[in-house]
């Protein structure tokens, strides 16, 4: 990848400081898109992996809330089990993720205003 960035740098020396301009754009365009990309795919992956262990400890708690069955004696009542000590922590309410679009708009929008103030120049 450094090979086709330095081959390309060195196409456009002979090239309007325009053209370089907007070709840096459009490179930094798909760099910021393959991070959101990203970015969304990982807080996906983490809201999957959180739901996962949400259910987990839901079934550890059902599991643990059950009475436990012992084998008694002909002629004698089943003893009966303790209830549970506590009652379940309420689950966390999951994060809401940011949106990827707005991120993306506000660092195409600071590009721009940096690049209009370097063309001021």
């Amino acid at each position: 990848m450094s090979r086709d960035f330095a081959s390309f740098m060195a196409s456009i020396t002979g090239d309007s400081a325009e053209l370089k301009i907007k070709e840096l754009m459009e490179i930094l365009d798909t760099v910021t898109q393959i991070i959101m990309n990203s970015t969304d795919r990982l807080f996906g992956q983490f809201a999957e992996l959180e739901s996962n262990i949400h259910g987990t400890m839901t079934r550890v708690v059902n599991l643990e809330s059950r009475p436990i069955p012992t084998a008694a004696a002909p002629g004698q009542a089943a003893p009966i089990a303790p209830a549970a000590a506590a009652p379940a922590p309420a689950p966390r309410p999951a994060p809401t993720p940011m949106s990827p679009v707005s991120a993306r708009s506000a660092l195409q929008g600071e590009l721009k205003a940096l690049f209009a103030k370097r063309k001021q120049q």
